[in-house]
């Protein structure tokens, strides 16, 4: 059972539901509501955090790419040229979506959903270790991720109200082709409900002119005006629309109906699609590195180490050059102090056992094994002796082996012979080979020539 946090931030308050799920059920274990303030301490220990923030900034729109253009990366950076473009100072999060309907055959339509990175970034300062962070997103995808999950409709408008800000959000085809969030006037306690009605009647009026040829039937309300039945009333009088309530009762226990409504976007943060969400290469780049880091926690400490300092090199560019420096100039010290500085005698001493051990390996059986591997891997031997009297190295190997037919044998004949040619232009060796036809039995002796010496030329490097 996997428990989470699921914040959603709306004007300077947190809206927070603690989490858990199993078997596609979500059940709310705690509900909390906290000024922004305090948000900082309290997820200062937490993690699995599902978070929504307020549309800070925000660029919405169409943009057509050329049909020739199939690479995903390739149709990711034509529409970041575009983006830019139209906001040249401005560093950008986005994802894009293909549009259901397309008429074009030059171009692809693409729904483009961008915002300031530098912005989002700053909303989520109260997280000091990125790491903890599970998805993030802002209130309006949120809102879109449940009303999908809550509607059984392809085609609907969703609207969302708080103490400030109307949302209304236009899917088709469970995609979001158009979003509006504005500002009401809450100065006015008595005018603020016909405000928001006269707000939603207006943009539904909009979007009924902008798509005609979509059929919206369905009108799904959330948030404050999903108690509000003046308001409701008003909007079901000049539209001709069916109203709903945004309840996920059917997926999510232990939340009622009213304090569901108050959390809405909370759920939405939890249940938002990769697609829809806005990630910072920051938080990109610690999950690329806390995966590469699991891969090695099997090896051993000094090997590790090395390996996960080249990773978070490769993979954390965000790290400061200038504290690099001084980690490596440190480490390279500290290093430098710990080696053995050996006197000129001592040196002398260990270039001659390694010059002995030399020696000794160059006539090691393993030499010869390695000379006879293209034969050994032919056929195990039956047979393998080897001496070494006084530097003097000598070896006898028998090769032995049973066929079942005739043209295997002739096969195996002509591939060892092949092999051994070669081998005795390195090493001179003789072989000696019985052949019974009839049993199917290839047999050959290979032994050096002269027991008393044996020369082994060097290997000519490849040109």
């Amino acid at each position: 059972m996997s428990k989470s946090y699921s914040i959603s931030i709306i004007n300077e308050y947190a809206y927070i539901l603690f989490l858990s799920e199993k078997n596609d059920k979500l059940t709310v274990i705690e509900t909390l509501e906290i000024e922004l303030s305090e948000l900082s301490a309290f997820v200062k220990n937490k993690k699995n955090l599902h978070i929504s923030v307020e549309n800070i900034f925000e660029f919405s729109q169409n943009i057509k790419v050329p049909a020739t253009i199939t690479n995903s990366k390739n149709i990711k950076n034509y529409i970041l040229y575009k983006i830019k473009e139209i906001n040249p100072d401005r560093d950008v999060l986005f994802n894009f979506k293909k549009l259901p309907k397309q008429n074009d055959e030059e171009n692809i339509i693409y729904s483009v959903e961008a915002i300031d990175e530098n912005s989002y970034i700053a909303s989520l300062s109260f997280v000091t270790d990125f790491s903890k962070i599970t998805s993030a997103t802002t209130n309006k995808f949120a809102l879109l991720s449940l009303s999908n999950r809550c509607i059984d409709e392809d085609n609907y408008i969703c609207v969302h109200a708080n103490a400030t800000t109307v949302t209304v959000l236009a899917i088709e085809q469970k995609e979001l082709i158009f979003s509006r969030a504005t500002l009401i006037d809450s100065s006015d306690a008595q005018a603020i409900q016909i405000n928001i009605a006269e707000n939603i009647t207006q943009t539904l009026s909009y979007i009924s002119n902008q798509f005609r040829d979509i059929q919206f039937k369905t009108l799904a309300l959330s948030g404050s005006i999903a108690l509000d039945d003046v308001i409701t009333q008003h909007i079901l009088m000049l539209n001709n629309l069916n109203i709903s309530i945004l309840y996920p009762n059917s997926f999510v226990q232990n939340i009622d109906a009213e304090e569901s409504q108050a959390h809405i976007l909370s759920l939405g943060a939890y249940l938002v699609e990769k697609t829809n969400q806005f990630l910072p290469k920051k938080l990109l780049a610690l999950r690329q590195f806390n995966f590469t880091s699991s891969i090695f926690l099997a090896l051993s400490g000094a090997l590790l180490f090395v390996m996960l300092y080249f990773v978070f090199d490769a993979y954390i560019k965000y790290t400061d050059l200038t504290t690099k420096n001084e980690v490596l100039k440190s480490r390279y010290l500290n290093l430098f102090s710990k080696t053995k500085m050996l006197p000129e005698k001592e040196l002398k001493k260990y270039t001659n056992h390694i010059s002995m051990v030399k020696k000794y390996l160059k006539n090691s059986p393993v030499d010869t094994a390695l000379i006879l591997k293209p034969l050994i891997e032919l056929d195990k031997p039956t047979e393998f002796d080897y001496k070494d009297e006084n530097g003097i190295v000598s070896f006898k190997l028998v090769f032995e082996k049973h066929f079942k037919e005739l043209k295997n044998l002739y096969k195996f004949e002509k591939e060892f012979n092949s092999k051994f040619r070669n081998i005795n232009t390195i090493i001179k060796i003789e072989k000696k080979t019985t052949i019974d036809y009839e049993k199917m039995i290839y047999k050959t002796n290979i032994n050096t020539v002269d027991k008393s010496s044996i020369h082994v030329k060097k290997r000519k490097r490849r040109q």
